[in-house]
């Protein structure tokens, strides 16, 4: 195992006025007839005008680059993350996103789920080097689910360096699992968030800056 020590580059006052962070009280209801199976949003990048966030300041930057989705963090030891304003208030989902060829310095990338606001949600991370966590911020706090470390990738599941990996993070009920190409890692149980917004997350280690590229990013009705 490894620890996970970072910093939250974005959840202080002076940055709240133009960080694109919508809400759950402004999203848009869920749509109750869509089945189980059936897709709650989507994204390619394809199309600037999809609702997530581009800014650039001395934390990072995150933009649409190219038919992807870019955050890079330029602050060490700290992570960004970035929410759709366009995607709803879920309760219960199964998120899923590509990320492609990522950056040769040690990195974290994920996946967001119940985000009630800047210093509450669920995260879903994967280390470059091997390494994976389920974890929360809480009244602002980063903690750990299940460990207090990041566990190790003992069977070689996650794509590690300048590689591709398809990440999958399902929130049903009180349970959370982590997905890395197709295959399940790990499984907590946590009951701080019940409904929330959707985004993805990447993180620093000491050398920065880091370059993560996320495509493909999609929300399933479990």
């Amino acid at each position: 195992m490894k620890q996970s020590i970072r910093t939250f580059a974005w959840v202080l006052p002076s940055m709240l006025l133009v960080f694109a962070c919508t809400l759950p009280g402004n999203l848009n209801p869920v749509a109750t007839e869509v089945p189980s199976g059936g897709i709650l949003f989507e994204d390619d990048f394809s199309n600037q005008d999809g609702g997530w966030d581009s800014l650039s300041d001395e934390y990072g930057v995150t933009s649409y680059s190219d038919g992807k989705y870019l955050i890079s963090v330029d602050d060490s030891m700290s992570f960004l993350y970035s929410d759709p304003d366009s995607a709803g208030s879920y309760a219960d989902t199964r998120i899923e996103v590509d990320v492609i060829g990522s950056d040769e310095q040690y990195h974290d990338m994920g996946i967001i789920c119940r985000l009630q606001d800047t210093d509450n949600f669920y995260y879903f991370i994967v280390a470059s080097d091997g390494f994976y966590a389920i974890g929360k911020f809480k009244d602002g706090e980063d903690t750990l689910i299940g460990s207090d470390e990041m566990y190790e990738d003992i069977d070689g599941v996650i794509n590690q360096g300048v590689a591709d990996n398809h990440i999958r993070a399902d929130c049903v009920g009180n349970t959370l699992s982590l997905y890395v190409n197709s295959k399940k890692l790990m499984e907590v149980t946590d009951t701080d968030f019940t409904k929330g917004t959707v985004g993805l997350i990447a993180g620093s280690y000491e050398d920065v800056p880091v370059s993560i590229l996320f495509d493909n990013f999609a929300v399933y009705k479990p």
